[in-house]
């Protein structure tokens, strides 16, 4: 039963603060920064992801990923906007009380059922739109995930208010480990696409358990009008920008694959995927960690310029050269990797990897209108690179693959001065810290990209294609460390100064710390 509560004055914030008041060893994995936990969760989550698809793609066949991919269309949209909404929601409320995460868990969990209960009900008729008649029998089972999924926003936005990031990395380890040993058993049993249905919901299923348990938070349904009305006020807006994201990931793939055929699709699919892995591994785990950091800021416009020009300086200097630098090595990579059906989504791969250098700033600008509390904004800027991006795709797949590509690569450069401004504007960011802080790392990374490329061309015939690709990694990695040291040398003497520091904490005994 549903309870009506009047507001408490009890936080759960302080509760979390109590529970974890004693000072953690400084040995145990619970020391590490909130970065590194992110950094650590989304390696994982990649790596394992990748060895999982590669088997599994051999034993299922591609049907039974096309299949899932129909599915998780529909059940992807239930997780993605209700879950991020409701998560943001409370992250961003001032004053946390237990109530809210009590409703919002309520709210979160009711919503689902409606939505689950609807792609239950229309199985049918989306296996008939599809021409899929196993598709019914999947989507039924599948409908039950939204559910399982809205039980973990409640917790993962207490996690993330207090910094505390080892849980949400634990779960999502733990969860992807069991149900990976399940859908690989399956897959390798000959389940057919039921393995990776049976994946997806175990892995859920033990993501909630983890979080739940790693958490001082319990779970309860209960209702409070007033504290829904506070959390509506975050939520509408961060709703509406995870639908506008979600739309731009993957309305574009229906009408490639309208205009394209399965095929062009298919390479689109994979380069993707690896510009996919790119932004989740180089730029997701700061940004994550940022949006919750510079709540702190907000009464401290000084102290927001100081820390937004570390951001910026961080993300341009780690990430550019993986943008540009893996772009210049997916010839050798493609060659060394897959048969030649694939080549045709060499250039594909390359300008959806460059499409991360403009993202920087997108991605940050996400990060301090969140913490600053302009949700709205940050709506508006996802509604455009959504719309823009849609433009593009029906305005350029019917010139090819390519074409088409090239448009989706652009938009984000496109659009930049819309977050540069917001940022100027709203959060009294000079242009200073916005641009100029990313000069030095672009032109190091185009200078390794360009010296790359050059090298990749005179290593065509000289040797195998594997060891092409590790000769022209070491070397970019090298010439980049150069230029860095050349451009930047008070960020490397910095960076070495912080590393000696963490190297000797770490080579202390607890007593002695």
């Amino acid at each position: 039963m549903v309870e009506i509560h009047t507001p408490t004055v009890h936080s759960l914030s302080q509760d979390i603060v109590h529970r974890a008041g004693s000072a953690p060893d400084l040995k145990t994995p619970a020391r590490l920064a909130p970065t590194t936990w992110v950094t650590i969760q989304t390696v994982y989550e990649q790596g394992l992801g990748v060895i999982l698809f590669a088997v599994q793609a051999a034993a299922l066949g591609p049907h039974a990923f096309g299949l899932f991919s129909l599915v998780m269309v529909f059940i992807g949209f239930c997780e993605f906007v209700l879950g991020m909404a409701a998560s943001e929601a409370l992250i961003s409320i001032p004053d946390i009380e237990d109530l809210h995460f009590h409703t919002m868990t309520t709210a979160n969990v009711l919503a689902s059922i409606v939505l689950g209960i609807a792609v239950f009900a229309g199985a049918d008729s989306i296996a008939r739109v599809f021409g899929e008649a196993e598709l019914a029998p999947v989507l039924r089972w599948m409908s039950a995930l939204p559910i399982i999924s809205a039980f973990c926003a409640a917790p993962i936005a207490a996690s993330k208010r207090e910094m505390r990031f080892r849980p949400i990395a634990m779960r999502s380890i733990a969860g992807l480990t069991v149900g990976g040993v399940i859908g690989l058993t399956l897959a390798l049993l000959g389940a057919g696409v039921w393995a990776l249905v049976a994946q997806a919901i175990v892995q859920r299923g033990a993501s909630a358990i983890v979080l739940w348990a790693a958490v001082p938070l319990r779970p309860r349904f209960s209702l409070s009008v007033p504290h829904f009305r506070d959390l509506r006020r975050f939520a509408a807006p961060v709703m509406l920008s995870r639908t506008m994201n979600w739309a731009s990931g993957q309305l574009p793939r229906l009408v490639l694959g309208f205009y394209l055929g399965a095929t062009e699709l298919g390479l689109f699919s994979l380069a993707a995927r690896l510009s996919d892995i790119l932004i989740q591994v180089a730029l997701e785990p700061r940004i994550s960690v940022a949006r919750v950091d510079l709540r702190r800021f907000a009464s401290d416009p000084a102290g927001l310029e100081s820390a937004m020009r570390k951001l910026f300086l961080q993300m341009s200097v780690f990430c550019f050269p993986l943008c540009i630098g893996g772009a210049a090595i997916v010839p050798t990579l493609f060659h060394a990797w897959l048969d030649p059906h694939w080549f045709g989504g060499i250039v594909v791969a390359q300008l959806l990897m460059l499409m991360g250098v403009p993202c920087i700033t997108l991605y940050c600008a996400t990060a301090v209108l969140l913490a600053m509390n302009r949700q709205k904004w940050e709506a508006l800027i996802s509604t455009a690179q959504t719309s823009s991006t849609l433009l593009a795709v029906l305005c350029f797949a019917p010139f090819g693959l390519v074409a088409a590509s090239a448009a989706i690569a652009l938009r984000p450069l496109i659009l930049m001065p819309l977050p540069v401004v917001l940022m100027n504007r709203l959060c009294k960011l000079p242009l200073g810290v916005i641009l100029r802080t990313q000069a030095p790392a672009l032109a190091a990374a185009v200078l390794m990209g360009a010296a790359v490329s050059l090298l990749g061309l005179h290593l065509e015939n000289i040797f195998s294609d594997a060891n092409d690709l590790i000769i022209l990694i070491a070397f970019g990695a090298i010439v980049y460390v150069l230029l860095i040291g050349l451009l930047l040398p008070d960020f490397c003497i910095g960076l070495l100064k912080q590393l000696s520091r963490h190297l000797q904490a770490s080579g202390k005994s607890p007593a002695q710390s």
